[in-house]
């Protein structure tokens, strides 16, 4: 199949090129730049998009769920649902994520995706798994519930990698925790990206993991201590060391905008990921839900644990851009390239997160207010919003 699109202001996102066209052929994207640059072919369908904005894909590498299911629930049909609400919002990418769980527990959901993911018709969205612990801090457990947390111990990790079958992408681990180290360095070995949360590591132990391949900081400022200045740790670390990206939950709640704006200021636009958090409830009215088997309550967007701590988010990535951008200030193409190109590298992803021809047409038209009005993904228009004029 071969299609166009023409009058975008398209974010590549290292620059923006107005008045452009981009040529769909297959998977990919044949021909890019300006109007005048580029000849149509008179037998293909053109999509004239009216000066709308053109941005890569959006990759979430820490989303739990939606629209009433969460990846726990290993059916097709439930994470089709999941991903045909994300690609709504412009994600064309995600980590299916996992809370810690009991070790049987655990090891048959990571089994369940898996099987679903080698299956020949499972949904191109899903690029494999973050398991968010279960080798964390007990004292900082956050929302994940405390009594499922395990000991890091080596033979327990094996037992997750093997069932991953090489697709657990990201973990999120505590250094600190004694035989952690161990399991960071074989997690970095074996194609498994170490992220810290849920941590109460001191600089010196963050350092030692960096070195055995950590090279993320999990939903920065949450579930972590505060900065203190005789006593460095995880926020410390993530600032000072370029090694470090940080996830960030962009929705003005779990971090004020102010903090948002030190933030950018600090590790700048190559060094954050936005991420959603979103757990089932989001694309749900507000209303009780359950989150790591615990009852949580969904209230003019923030979810919370019965005692008032948040649990997770209801924010989806288009939004998150669009809040970076009128919240926080930073430039358009900083604030995709947090959403697409950054968490395309995390992942390896050479041929995502960037539009240019030879690349995944992995497109999201958005209007000026950062709605969605198309994804294409793979070349394959999966959405349009006919609503969006």
């Amino acid at each position: 199949m071969k299609f166009a699109l023409k009058n975008l202001r398209i974010v590549t996102p290292f620059r923006i090129v107005e008045n452009g066209v981009i040529i769909v052929e297959g998977k990919k994207i044949s021909e890019l730049g300006r109007v005048g640059d580029i000849s149509i072919p008179d037998n293909i369908k053109v999509y004239d998009l009216a000066g709308k904005l053109a941005v890569p894909g959006f990759i979430d590498l820490h989303v739990h769920g939606a629209v009433g299911h969460d990846f726990t629930e290993v059916n097709p049909e439930t994470l089709a649902m999941i991903a045909d609400f994300y690609i709504k919002h412009g994600t064309t990418g995600l980590l299916a994520t996992l809370y810690t769980k009991p070790r049987d527990a655990l090891i048959r959901d990571i089994r369940r995706l898996v099987s679903y993911m080698e299956w020949g018709e499972a949904d191109p969205s899903i690029l494999g798994i973050h398991v968010e612990g279960p080798f964390i801090n007990p004292k900082m457990h956050g929302a994940l519930k405390e009594d499922y947390i395990w000991k890091p111990v080596m033979d327990d990790w094996l037992s997750l990698r093997d069932a991953g079958h090489g697709y657990i992408k990201l973990m999120t681990i505590a250094p600190e925790v004694d035989g952690a180290m161990r399991i960071i360095r074989d997690a970095s070995m074996h194609g498994v990206v170490p992220s810290i949360g849920h941590s109460m590591s001191d600089y010196e132990t963050i350092e030692v993991a960096i070195d055995n391949g950590a090279a993320q900081v999990t939903h920065i400022f949450n579930a972590m201590k505060p900065m203190h200045h005789r006593n460095p740790g995880v926020l410390t670390a993530a600032f000072l060391r370029d090694e470090l990206k940080v996830q960030l939950i962009a929705d003005g709640y779990h971090v004020h905008p102010a903090v948002m704006k030190l933030l950018v200021k600090l590790k700048g636009h190559t060094g954050i990921l936005l991420i959603s958090d979103a757990i089932k409830a989001c694309g749900m009215p507000d209303g009780e839900y359950i989150f790591s088997d615990q009852k949580i309550e969904v209230k003019e967007g923030k979810a919370f644990l019965p005692g008032g701590k948040l649990a997770g988010s209801v924010l989806t990535m288009d939004r998150a851009v669009r809040n970076m951008v009128k919240m926080v200030g930073v430039p358009l193409t900083h604030a995709v390239r947090m959403a697409s190109l950054n968490p395309a590298k995390v992942l390896g992803l050479s041929r995502k997160g960037i539009l240019a021809v030879g690349k995944d047409a992995d497109i999201v038209i958005m209007d000026r207010e950062f709605d969605v009005y198309m994804t294409i993904q793979e070349g394959r228009i999966r959405y349009r919003n006919e609503e969006i004029q």
